[in-house]
């Protein structure tokens, strides 16, 4: 009896295995390993019957769904016969059964919400109720109203067999998990919409540049232009500067604004002091006239500082490669490529193609003038 048939567990179902080994016979010392097949019994897990009994239960749905569909697509293809050809009768016949099961679908993909579920619940009973009316009004106009009746209710017991199977499967979930899994779905939604709007502009952008001509390089020229009358110049942006040592001491994300004080009011008018009473002098004696002091020398005025040369204006970047090429190419039409190459991955960063591009540009912009 082998090993494993003596280990086996009662009560268990074990399952018949072939299985090998490697076994190794050593000869003079040289080794020789060869696989050697032998049987084993492995255990069995017990029959799911709740995975079975589910099993049993969809494809029945799937029955029902084929008949109700054969049934409701003649009789209502049948109803048509007499407007349309019977082929296009039969496939619209189809229609009013697929509607209901699509939106089956719809509600079998938004089982664990059921808002979203909704709309599709009420859209199939919708297209449920009218395909049996259509399937009613066929036996009625055959003369046989029982059978439409019987006829229509076929769709019916496969809708509701459906919709059993489906709520079963769904998952309700509380608000709060509900909140977390719309949150979640949100953002990855989010995340992949603007990949692909991001994508698609730098695939455009790429385009653009390459066959753009003059009207790209243009709007080019003009975006630098704005960008550039709109940045705070020099001047303003000192006084900036000059609140970052006291800004310092400042927890994150905290603006000291240092608000001038308010002017002060105007004084009041000092209103003017009494003259002295004049002096009248005694008699006999004599006035004596006393010259005012001389003024001192005003000081000498200091030498005003001279006044430095002002700073040569750097042209502000920021144009496209065309225009930054026919700067170049005016201050030196006869520049070689390889020094255009250079100056202008020097101002614009370097790029896939780079000297192909330059050779284009530059043929075009020296043919256009």
């Amino acid at each position: 009896m082998d090993e494993a048939t003596e280990h086996r567990v009662p009560g268990v179902k074990y399952k018949k295995v072939r299985r090998h080994r490697q076994e190794t016979t050593v000869i003079d010392g040289r080794p020789s390993t060869r696989p050697v097949g032998y049987d084993a019994w492995e255990p069995q897990p017990p029959r799911e019957w709740d995975e079975t009994i589910l099993r049993a239960l969809t494809c029945i749905a799937i029955v029902f769904l084929v008949v109700a569909a054969v049934g409701t697509a003649a009789s209502i293809g049948g109803l048509l016969a007499p407007l349309v050809p019977g082929l296009v009768a039969y496939g619209m016949g189809t229609v009013f059964t697929l509607t209901w099961v699509y939106c089956l679908g719809i509600e079998w993909l938004n089982r664990v919400s059921p808002q979203r579920a909704r709309p599709a619940q009420i859209g199939g009973w919708v297209a449920l109720l009218v395909g049996m009316a259509a399937v009613y009004t066929y036996g009625e106009t055959l003369g046989h109203p029982e059978a439409g009746i019987v006829g229509a209710c076929t769709d019916l017991l496969a809708k509701g067999a459906w919709w059993l199977l489906l709520r079963h499967h769904a998952v309700p979930l509380s608000d709060r998990v509900a909140h977390w899994v719309t949150d979640q779905e949100q953002q990855l939604a989010g995340r992949a919409m603007l990949s692909d709007r991001i994508t698609r502009l730098n695939r455009r952008a790429a385009y653009q540049s390459a066959i753009g001509g003059k009207e790209y390089e243009a709007a080019g020229a003009i975006l630098a232009t704005e960008q550039a009358t709109t940045a705070l110049p020099p001047a303003q942006e000192q006084p900036a500067q000059a609140l970052a040592p006291q800004m310092s001491g400042q927890p994150t994300g905290t603006v000291s604004v240092q608000v001038p004080p308010p002017p002060a009011p105007p004084a009041a008018p000092v209103p003017p002091a009494p003259a002295p009473p004049a002096y009248e002098e005694p008699a006999g004696s004599v006035s004596v006239q006393v010259p005012p002091p001389p003024a001192p020398p005003a000081a000498p005025a200091p030498p005003a500082a001279p006044v430095p040369p002002a700073p040569p204006v750097t042209p502000i970047s920021g144009g496209s490669m065309a225009a930054t090429m026919r700067q170049i190419l005016k201050a030196d039409p006869k520049i070689s490529d390889d020094d255009l190459t250079a100056q202008i991955r020097a101002a614009h960063g370097d790029r896939p193609n780079l000297t192909e591009t330059i050779r284009r540009t530059r043929s075009r912009i020296e043919k256009a003038s």
